[in-house]
């Protein structure tokens, strides 16, 4: 590989969004961290006390579950909830961020940012 190419290859990994990553855990790497791009799906189960909805994004949201879920108890729960909604429906790129993993493995998100394309 050229200089030139090199420096290229190098340029391009050093602009790409990182994903923040915690713990050494080998069932799920991505204890907290994010993902950017936009919400593919939306799901809802009455059968979870206590949980919103869980969302899927393009690209797929790392580790064994592609799932982010928003819970009751987390501040700004309406807000955060209102914004996923009016993401999907409008097509808008996001970045979800969580910082934890809930019992059945899927992110708990607490904090959200989309923006017009």
């Amino acid at each position: 590989m050229n200089h030139s190419a090199r420096t290229l290859a190098l340029l391009l990994a050093l602009a790409a969004p990182e994903r923040a990553r915690a713990g050494d855990d080998e069932d799920d790497g991505y204890l907290a961290g994010n993902n950017h791009g936009r919400i593919d799906l939306i799901h809802l189960d009455s059968a979870v006390q206590g949980r919103g909805p869980c969302v899927q994004m393009k690209p797929s949201i790392p580790g064994k579950s592609a799932w982010a879920c928003l819970w009751r108890n987390t501040p700004l729960y309406v807000e955060l909830r209102e914004l996923l909604q009016a993401a999907f429906i409008t097509g808008k790129r996001c970045i979800v961020y969580w910082s934890g993993v809930d019992p059945r493995g899927h992110k708990t998100i607490d904090r959200v940012e989309c923006w017009r394309t």
